[in-house]
């Protein structure tokens, strides 16, 4: 059977070929028919010229005579024709002819509809002759007009420089020529579609041996090197450009082994020196995670202990609460640089855990606005949110996105001009929600954009406080629940955080995950 390309090869011939097979036939029928119709028109034109011209004999004569019995009677122009018509009636002769006169009250002469509009056409001088066609009534009608010539006055002196609305129209028989046509259009299929036919299989074994049978060479050898075997090659002797084409083809395979030789070579190098970096990983993770867990422990406990002394000390009221509040803040700022570190720490091990639960977001956002509204009064920010009407409900960490929205919020403020504002905005696009925090402050330097997420980073020309986690565990949580977190450029000074969180998904978060649905 034929190959899936074979066979579009032969429905592409079929649609070509067939395409001009019926525009040839189509284009060859109308030309016979114009052809078989101009014969007709010839035809007619003969005999209209023949009347005309045997009419012009008589008048030049003054009419002529003609026995009837024992007298002669004249014989002129009009009389001939209408009785040469009645003598060739019975005959029955592939032709009839007539003269036609508009107005007349002989009933010999009233023309038909088709004279009346010959006649019109050639009073208006839009034709100087006029004819028909009609295949449904076999018939071909011909007229022209009848006009008076120096002959005829002779006659008619009475009419001299007078045309009368009149035609010699003339009527053939359109059944032989439609014979014709139609045995002529049977040959001109028959031979159109052997002809056809005759191309169609020469084109497509003449593709099929000099384009599918290389082509399959090379699948064959594609196969053989998709299974392994490199020692395959492909032999073709055409002297044209698959022979080219085969010895590139082992030439690059030639390559491709050598290249493959190497490659091991390397990779076994390589493997031996991934496996010397792996110890030396294990070792550097060690390390690190024993580092973050005793100092996370080592700060936790004593910071614990000395928040609740303050506390006590503060309900006895014995100290000065100035210094009571310097201590509180400096303690919660430890605090939040503990929490980041254990964040990062879960992060990093992948052992974050995410309550999933359907919550409203924009009860989330107001709750992270409601936390840091006093940092935001204390420096006389504007913090602007016009929330949705619609709430936006969907699975996802409430207690976490709090935290993202707190730590931009937090950003955002520290970074704003003292009397300035930030902006928060929701959108809801349906298929996920997109949150942005918007400040008026001096802004990022594109060129530290793809650093910004990046743990522990601070700008050089700004004076952040804190550890440098923040950002980074905003990215964590965000991709954790399957979002993604940005920057953008607002029209004005400042910056723009933007993150988007899908409402449908489990995210790509760590093993500790858990979903609430």
């Amino acid at each position: 059977m034929f190959s899936s390309l074979e066979r579009k090869i032969i429905l592409f011939l079929i649609l070509i070929l067939g395409s001009f097979w019926l525009f040839f036939v189509w284009w060859a029928s109308r030309e016979q028919e114009k052809f078989y119709v101009d014969q007709m028109r010839r035809e007619a034109q003969g005999i209209y010229q023949y009347i005309v011209l045997v009419r012009e004999w008589i008048s030049s004569h003054g009419g002529i005579y003609l026995r009837d019995g024992d007298k002669f009677v004249l014989l002129t122009p009009s009389h001939f024709t209408k009785d040469l018509a009645n003598f060739a009636a019975p005959l029955k002769l592939p032709f009839t002819f007539k003269v036609a006169v508009m107005n007349t009250k002989n009933p010999n002469h009233v023309p038909d509809p088709f004279e009346e509009e010959a006649i019109i056409r050639f009073q208006e001088g839009k034709r100087k002759e006029f004819w028909r066609y009609s295949p449904r009534e076999g018939l071909f009608r011909y007229a022209a007009p009848l006009r008076f010539q120096e002959a005829c006055f002779s006659c008619h002196k009475e009419i001299k420089d007078y045309q009368p609305p009149a035609c010699i129209s003339v009527t053939l028989s359109a059944k032989p020529f439609l014979t014709e046509l139609k045995k002529s259009s049977r040959l001109l299929i028959l031979g159109s579609v052997s002809a056809t036919l005759l191309i169609f299989i020469v084109l497509f074994f003449l593709l099929r041996h000099f384009v599918l049978k290389p082509l399959n060479t090379f699948i064959r050898a594609s196969q053989e090197i998709e299974k392994g075997n490199l020692n395959v090659r492909v032999q073709i002797d055409t002297e044209d450009e698959w022979q080219m084409l085969s010895r590139c083809f082992n030439e690059m395979l030639d390559s491709l082994v050598k290249h493959q030789e190497r490659l091991e070579e390397r990779v076994q190098e390589a493997t031996r020196e991934l496996h010397l970096a792996y110890e030396e990983l294990k070792k550097t993770e060690r390390f690190r995670s024993e580092f973050f867990s005793n100092i996370t422990h080592d700060l936790k406990t004593p910071v614990t202990a000395i928040k609740g002394a303050i506390d006590l000390l503060d309900r006895k009221g014995e100290l000065d609460p100035r210094y009571l509040e310097i201590v509180r803040k400096n303690i919660e700022k430890l605090s939040k640089m503990i929490r980041d570190l254990l964040d990062c720490a879960k992060l990093e091990s992948g052992q974050m855990e995410l309550l999933r639960e359907k919550n409203d977001l924009l009860e989330a956002i107001n709750d992270a606005i409601f936390m840091v509204m006093p940092m935001a009064q204390e420096k006389g920010v504007e913090l602007v949110f016009n929330p949705p009407r619609e709430r936006i409900v969907f699975p996802f960490d409430y207690e976490k996105i709090e935290q993202v929205m707190t730590n931009l919020l937090t950003n955002a403020i520290k970074f704003s001009p003292r009397g300035g504002k930030v902006l928060i905005s929701v959108e809801d696009r349906g298929d996920e929600v997109l949150v942005k925090v918007e400040d008026f402050g001096p802004g990022i330097p594109e060129e530290d954009w793809p650093r910004v997420f990046e743990k522990f980073y601070q700008g050089a020309n700004e004076g952040r406080e804190g550890i440098g986690l923040g950002l980074a565990i905003c990215k964590g949580i965000v991709e954790a629940h399957g979002g993604r977190i940005w920057i953008e450029k607002p029209p004005h000074p400042g910056i723009v955080f933007c993150f988007s969180l899908p409402k449908e998904g489990e995210g790509t978060g760590g093993k500790g995950q858990n979903s609430h649905h």
